[in-house]
Formats: C-alpha cells, structure tokens, sequence
C-alpha cells in the first residue's frame, strides 16, 4: 500500500484542480471563438445561457442573477432586443415592472448554443472506453446533481 501525507494529497489536489481549470478555460475561449460568427459577445452569451425559455424575468431578478447592477442589464437586454433574442414585457400584477422573455429566434439560438457546447471536446475522443467510464464516475462524484 502506497504511504502518503497531507501535504502530498494537498499537492496532488492542487495539481487536478490546475488542470481541470486550465482546460476548463481552454473550453470557454473555444466556445467564446465558436459563437463569434454568430454575433454573439460574451456578455450576449451569459444572458442567453442564463434565461429560462417560456420564464419571464424581471429586470431586478436579471441583475442578481448576473451579478450586475440595474444599468448594465438594461445595457444588456438593449443589445439582445436590437438582435431580436429577446422582448420586454410589462409584468402581469404590475405594470411598473419590465419582464424579459427570451423571443422565437432567442429560444432557437439558445438551443443552438447548448448544442455546440455539449459537443464533447475533441480529446475525450483519444481516450479509452475504460480510462472515459472512470472519469465520468470521478465526474459525477465532483458534481452529483449534473447526473
């Protein structure tokens, strides 16, 4: 059996977590780069991976939900109103506030978006069967309510 301390568990950790999040970043610039030609900035892409199809949200809920202030939703939501992604609307019980909801062309470039990026990365391809199911065992272990 293998004798080991903390400190090398804690070096290890650190070594898999550096190279989870390397490749994590590595994944987010290929998406940022593969929606480009669709018009679409990373500010674009947060909004529309974060609006639920059929939810309308108020604008107050938005700015918690990305963490901003009131002017920058509003800056936001202009810019996917102009491409058409989404729509204002008047809350039902009270006409002060404005909802958002995502429009037709919004939902299909939303579902367009989520398809691209759950194309598995290429070199998952250059793994085995055995060496795929034991990282998606250890996957699922790190995030259980992704399963």
């Amino acid at each position: 059996m293998e004798e080991r301390g903390p400190d090398q568990d804690e070096q290890l950790k650190s070594e898999i977590w550096k190279t989870l999040y390397e490749f994590f970043l590595d994944e987010h610039e290929r998406h940022l780069e593969s929606v480009a030609d669709l018009g679409i900035s990373p500010g674009d892409l947060k909004a529309l991976m974060r609006l639920v199809p059929g939810r309308r949200e108020p604008m107050r809920a938005l700015a918690d939900m990305w963490r901003c202030d009131a002017s920058t939703v509003t800056w936001i939501v202009d810019r996917l109103e102009k491409q058409g992604l989404v729509e204002r609307q008047t809350h039902e019980t009270d006409r002060r506030v404005k909802v958002v909801v995502l429009s037709r062309r919004g939902k299909q470039l939303r579902t367009q978006l989520i398809d691209r990026f759950y194309q598995p990365p290429a070199v998952l391809s250059e793994l085995s069967h055995t060496d795929l199911k034991t990282l998606h065992q250890l996957s699922t272990q790190l995030h259980p309510e992704a399963t």
